[in-house]
């Protein structure tokens, strides 16, 4: 029933009605938590690079997604369009290629997770295909950036795979991150 009264109250409103139902939506679409830079453009990058080893042939880590934390709130996963899986990390010796990117909330964020399937990660060693054990499967990535209404941010990680895997002595292989934002000096290593 209140429905239909509703419905008698848009009709006795007439054109107007339909204004109005249009406008709803518009600003209910505009507050639906997705960020939209006004260029719909992305405004935030994430790019990967990363340093040579000759431990072994190839590095290959499967990224899930990528989480943030803005200084004002709490962490949150960005919506961010993720790179074709996995990638090979020695691929990129003194090169760098995009991880993610999309649009993100403008605003100060204090540090990035990059989560990891460890199931689908692996090392080729000796021409061998192995499994590689990653702790907690994400990478922390301290250290804040900004994101302006507008601009692009880009966000480059190095990951330097030549300090980060460690051969145990079982014969496993263990990839413990070690990063360096660029253009930050302070290295981590989780």
């Amino acid at each position: 029933m209140r429905a239909s009264l509703a419905s008698r109250r848009l009709q006795h409103l007439g054109p107007a009605s339909s204004f109005l139902v249009g406008l709803a939506g518009l600003v209910a679409s505009a507050c639906d938590g997705n960020p939209v830079s006004p260029s719909g453009q992305p405004n935030l990058t994430i790019m990967l690079t990363d340093a040579v080893t000759d431990d072994v042939e190839q590095v290959n880590v499967y990224f899930t997604s990528v989480t943030a934390k803005p200084i004002d709130g709490p962490v949150v996963e960005l919506a961010l369009e993720l790179t074709e899986n996995p990638i090979d990390l020695l691929t990129l010796a003194d090169d760098a290629t995009t991880l993610a990117a999309g649009v993100v909330e403008p605003g100060g964020y204090e540090f990035i997770h990059i989560n990891i399937d460890e199931r689908r990660s692996h090392i080729v060693e000796n021409g061998i295909r192995k499994s590689l054990q990653i702790p907690s499967e994400e990478v922390k990535v301290l250290g804040g950036f900004t994101v302006d209404d507008d601009q692009q941010a880009t966000v480059t990680i190095d990951f330097d795979a030549a300090e980060s895997l460690i051969l145990r002595g079982s014969g496993e292989w263990l990839l413990r991150p070690v990063i360096v934002l660029t253009g930050n000096d302070r290295r981590s290593q989780f």
